[in-house]
């Protein structure tokens, strides 16, 4: 009789442990539901021409994922660039990747602060790293926008650290998302643009970066929003930071080709 009942509470303990691990995937899906608000992946193949300071033909892919959650959202930028230039004296590889994460404050308090064209003001910190350099840090504070006429559109003022615990200048970053259609089909204009103060004697940059998004998976009769394909143009003053000389130059207006796939 003894070793009936161990042989049957042995069997209870590994009954609730199957029913327990079984509930985990649906705790943890429920707890994600009221966290996650929406999570996307978009994978990319850039070839870029007319580059300076880097080679001057590259090909890069490029890994990027955006989530919007309860307290705010994140945003993570990774690419792998490769020279096309066998001539090349550089190194002929780098990466270079961020995460910038931030906190709203319409979320985290519960008060929406929208008004007018104004939609949040969020706490936003911008962490990079490239190949051989110390990792940056740039705190700031953002803004969102809403409007008619744009996906999504943020101004964020950062105060920089640039890899060497020194709080050396000030950046300006504007990202946005422009959606049109015509007879053609299903368009986008993505892109950035970058201006550094140019404090402490460093020179001022500016960076700015559109892009053109075509919908080629509709086009082809697939789900809309996975196939991009388009073009991207990368005007830049003192590229780097390094400040552009007739024997030097980091003036650059480089442009390139790509290929995107978005994950939903």
């Amino acid at each position: 009789m003894a070793l009936i009942r161990r042989w049957i509470n042995t069997r209870l303990k590994k009954s609730r442990l199957l029913s327990i691990l079984l509930l985990l995937p649906a705790i943890n899906q429920a707890q994600a539901s009221n966290f996650v608000n929406f999570q996307s992946i978009d994978t990319s193949l850039y070839m870029q021409f007319e580059n300076r300071v880097d080679p001057r033909k590259t090909l890069s892919p490029i890994l990027e994922a955006f989530g919007d959650y309860s307290v705010g959202d994140m945003y993570v930028y990774s690419i792998w660039q490769n020279s096309l230039q066998n001539d090349y004296k550089g190194d002929k590889s780098t990466y270079y990747y961020k995460v910038v994460p931030r906190v709203s404050f319409s979320k985290v308090t519960g008060n929406d602060i929208s008004f007018g064209p104004l939609k949040d003001i969020l706490f936003a910190q911008w962490v990079a790293k490239t190949k051989g350099i110390d990792y940056d840090y740039f705190p700031g504070i953002s803004i969102d926008w809403q409007t008619n006429w744009t996906s999504w559109l943020r101004t964020t003022f950062y105060f920089e650290n640039n890899g060497n615990s020194s709080w050396n200048d000030q950046r300006v970053h504007i990202d946005y998302g422009i959606p049109f259609n015509n007879r053609l089909g299903d368009f986008r204009i993505v892109g950035t643009f970058d201006y550094t103060l140019g404090l402490h004697g460093k020179p001022e940059t500016i960076d700015f970066k559109p892009e053109l998004h075509y919908d080629l998976g509709k086009h082809l009769g697939n789900q809309p929003g996975h196939l991009w394909v388009g073009i991207v143009l990368n005007p830049i003053k003192n590229k780097y930071k390094i400040r552009d000389t007739s024997y030097y130059r980091t003036d650059q207006f480089s442009y390139g080709a790509f290929i995107r796939y978005s994950f939903f």
